[in-house]
């Protein structure tokens, strides 16, 4: 038989328990179109669509906001309430505070988006190493922004450090063609988007690939600790059904 105070604290662990699985799990995401923007004050973006499918074959309920990456790295830092941000990459210092998905998403390879002036001696170098090994170049970067395990770590040794800017893909594209900087990595889709946008059109840049650029990366929901195990597993079922060519990777 249960003593009153126990049945009570059991009774009171239920309800939280009950209260945790009705409330809505927040999604941040950040305004990074096409992926994910908002527009009329909803999440839009292909990867809020498939974030959305995803949800709903989870039978989770969740609630959308867009905020900064940066704050949003915080707030699963800081481990204060359940959230998941879809699309970020997977690197050993998010794995320390965050929980991920399997795979959601795999980028196309990133591309050199640089100032027409210096397009042909970058075009010119063999292999992408050697992109950031020019001491004559200066590269420019989105501050808080991965570019995958390798690019991040040809920026961090590069022989000029980068330009660190928290703009838009497009504002750090108008650097590049005011030559505050040389060059910018951007990929395929940003780029994709950027060239509708009727003020990128006329600026003088140079879309330049190189064949040894590192494979896209993979990208994933990632979630604070607040998210219990079970209710990732619920997610990654989810991708393993909607997105199984992704679940293998």
């Amino acid at each position: 038989m249960f003593r009153p105070a126990r049945l009570l604290a059991l009774m009171a662990a239920c309800g939280a328990a009950v209260a945790a699985a009705q409330t809505p799990l927040t999604i941040e995401y950040r305004d990074k179109p096409p992926y994910s923007y908002t527009e009329d004050g909803k999440p839009m973006g292909f990867l809020m669509e498939r974030t959305a499918r995803l949800l709903r074959r989870a039978g989770i309920e969740a609630r959308y906001a867009e905020v900064p990456i940066r704050r949003t790295l915080q707030h699963l830092q800081a481990n204060q309430a359940a959230l998941c941000s879809p699309g970020l990459y997977k690197n050993p210092e998010r794995e320390a505070f965050a929980r991920f998905s399997i795979p959601i998403h795999r980028d196309k390879p990133h591309v050199v988006l640089a100032h027409a002036a210096v397009a042909a001696q970058i075009r010119v170098l063999p292999r992408v190493a050697l992109l950031f090994a020019e001491a004559g170049l200066q590269p420019g970067l989105l501050d808080g922004v991965s570019y995958g395990q390798q690019l991040d770590q040809y920026l961090a040794t590069a022989a000029r450090p980068p330009v660190r800017a928290q703009l838009t893909p497009l504002q750090l594209a108008r650097m590049v063609a005011a030559r505050r900087v040389d060059y910018m990595l951007i990929d395929e889709e940003d780029l994709g988007w950027l060239r509708k946008d009727p003020e990128f059109s006329p600026l003088p840049l140079v879309r330049i690939e190189f064949a040894d650029m590192p494979r896209g990366e993979l990208r994933y929901l990632a979630c604070s600790q607040r998210v219990s195990p079970q209710t990732m597993d619920r997610l990654n079922q989810a991708i393993r059904e909607l997105l199984p060519e992704l679940s293998a990777d």
